[in-house]
This record gives C-alpha cells, structure tokens and sequence, in this order.
C-alpha cells in the first residue's frame, strides 16, 4: 500500500497541469494565484460539507441538502476544469443557480442580514463567505494572466448568491432571521 503523503510539495511547490504548454504539468509556488483559488475553492467545498452535516434531510432542509451536495460536485469540477483538456461546467450549471437563487429567496430583504441564526443558517454564510474569497482569488488568478472562461467567474459569483439564497430561506423558516 502506498502512502498518502509524497514529499514532493515540501518545498512549497506543486504541480500545476492549467499553466503548463500543453497541459503538461509544471511545478509552481503554492501560493501562487492560481493554486490560491483552487485551495479556496477546496475549503469552500469543505464548509458547503459542514454546512450539509448540519442538515436534517427532511422538507426545506431536505431541499437544501440536496442542492448544496450538487454545489460541491460543481464546485469540485471547476477545479477540475483546470486540470482537464475540457470544460467540466457549462451554461446549464450558471442556469441552475439562478433557479436555486430565486427559488429559495422569495421575498426580498429590506434590509442588510447578520450572518447568523442556527448553526445550520450560519454554516451555510460560512460557506457562502468563503466562495465569495475564491471568487477573489479568480478575479486575482486572471490579472495575473492566467487564462480563465469567463463563464467561471460568472458559476462562482452565482454560487456565493445560491448559498446566500438558501441561508436566508432557512432563516425564515426558522424564525431566526436577524436584520440590521
């Protein structure tokens, strides 16, 4: 059996197929803008997971679970994308958001909301948050000159709403929704 760990990033590089000729690898800082999006990206898929855990699997929550599992896999190919020789995401998946967005939204706010409520409402913000910092870290990898689909930049962006979307409607079904 062989082991998790390889050492081959033990002097802060790693391996990068996206900014490679030919999407053969390369060997690029950790930090660098690219590998910073895609790290956020991880960790925002991890707090999407967290915020799932949270969940009952039941009605509304049911609802939520359900997107947010098919959140992650979005979320988990676009990252793949930058590994691949083919678009893993497309104008469906924008569209989808935008569906998940509204339906969960209803009524519109009238005011700023806290990112609180019920560890399930504030889980959800975390994750929401934490999409919002990768879309960031993509605005930052393309002015750095990575080459990126613009449709993925646009998928992110709507993720952070979706998520905002669906904190917001657990929120008031649970009576706990906090405005400023």
């Amino acid at each position: 059996m062989g082991s998790l760990y390889t050492r081959t990033g033990d002097s802060g590089e790693t391996w990068c197929f996206a900014l490679g000729e030919g999407r053969k690898p390369v060997r690029v800082p950790k930090d660098h803008p690219l590998i910073e999006f895609l790290g956020t990206l991880d960790e925002a898929n991890s707090l999407i997971g967290l915020a799932r855990s949270f969940l009952s699997g039941e009605g509304l929550e049911g609802s939520i679970d359900n997107d947010l599992k098919w959140m992650q896999r979005l979320l988990f190919n676009i990252g793949f994308t930058f590994s691949s020789t083919e678009p893993r995401v497309g104008e469906e998946d924008l569209k989808k958001l935008e569906s998940m967005a509204d339906s969960y939204y209803g009524e519109p706010l009238r005011r700023f909301v806290l990112p609180a409520g019920s560890s399930k409402v504030a889980a959800i913000h975390a994750a929401r948050a934490a999409v919002r910092r990768a879309e960031r870290r993509l605005v930052t990898a393309m002015r750095s000159g990575v080459s990126v689909d613009p449709l993925i930049l646009r998928i992110v962006n709507r993720a952070s709403d979706a998520l905002f979307a669906m904190a917001v409607a657990l929120a008031r079904a649970e009576g706990s929704l906090e405005e400023v």
